[in-house]
């Protein structure tokens, strides 16, 4: 499923949280690490007119430098048996990770919500946040927090999938499976349906123009619930008889009345060890917005990792 895991540093402390999940996933899938950390250094026009013949100088150091500051991820990673290679390059922190990950579209990047910048007022950092609305390929974003990473020997023992029932949402069907075989993991398949005061609602404002249609009866806030029900038992009854031909440690279906997708979500995952499994759009596809709306309230709200799928 993932030829390598490619991880994000800047040096903080902050984006080291995302290494006890990259190492979990490279060592249970058996893939190399790439850390990977962007550097900057003077351009020639500031150092003057002797900036070109020190460019290169300047270049060797600051690579070098940087180079030492992964280090001891490195070293980490390898006491683990992971293969590692380290990646440094001078430019932006975002470009640079989004040059990485297009050089192999099947690399996973595992990435923390903040790095050096600290964790503010903004619920996501800037440069995860550029990589994840840029980059095709699957990402894991975990949270970063004041009280320190996840330990060493972090497990994740659920795999929560939301569907919708539309075939954009199955994309993350195949990557739940890989990851949560990997992991020796359950799978939990999750479908969120609305609440019958949102059918109210939703029937009490429609109903002068439903009238104007001849023999037409949207049916009742309480017929309407009973038929999300049924529907949903089906389909989840489907996708996970189909998950579990490939996976062998358990997959279950839920069905949840909400009118909070994304909120439902993050309680559901945080109800124990937990990795969230979702597309960036579902049912309402692809629209004028790079990432969809349920997707981007979890990545921003929730406490436990998110990959995220295209």
């Amino acid at each position: 499923m993932y030829s390598k895991v490619i991880v994000p540093l800047d040096g903080s402390d902050l984006a080291e949280q995302a290494l006890p999940y990259a190492e979990l996933i490279a060592a249970s899938l058996s893939v190399p690490v790439d850390l990977v950390q962007a550097y900057d250094i003077l351009p020639p026009s500031v150092l003057g007119v002797r900036g070109n013949q020190v460019i290169r100088q300047l270049d060797a150091g600051a690579r070098q430098r940087a180079e030492a500051l992964m280090e001891p991820a490195q070293q980490r990673l390898q006491a683990g048996g992971i293969s590692v290679n380290l990646v440094a390059q001078r430019g932006p922190a975002a470009d640079t990770i989004v040059a990485q990950a297009g050089i192999d579209p099947q690399a996973l990047v595992v990435m923390c919500t903040h790095g050096r910048g600290g964790i503010s007022r903004w619920v996501m950092g800037s440069v995860t946040d550029k990589v994840l609305h840029t980059i095709p390929n699957p990402m894991l974003i975990v949270r970063a927090t004041v009280t320190g990473p996840a330990s060493p020997g972090t497990s994740l023992r659920s795999v929560i999938v939301p569907l919708d029932g539309s075939g954009l949402s199955e994309l993350a069907v195949p990557h739940a499976v890989s990851v949560a075989a990997a992991l020796s993991a359950r799978i939990t398949t999750l479908q969120i349906t609305p609440t019958l005061d949102y059918y109210r609602h939703q029937l009490t404002a429609v109903t002068p123009e439903l009238g104007a249609i001849p023999d037409f009866d949207p049916g009742s806030p309480e017929e309407l619930t009973a038929e999300d029900a049924a529907n949903a038992s089906a389909y989840l009854a489907d996708v996970t008889n189909r998950m579990a031909i490939d996976h062998a440690h358990g997959v279950v279906g839920e069905h949840v009345v909400s009118d909070n997708i994304a909120q439902s979500i993050i309680e559901r995952a945080t109800n124990e060890p937990s990795l969230v499994v979702m597309t960036t759009h579902g049912r309402s596809g692809v629209g004028r917005m790079v990432l969809g709306s349920v997707t981007d309230r979890v990545i921003r709200h929730s406490n436990v990792p998110v990959l995220v799928i295209r």
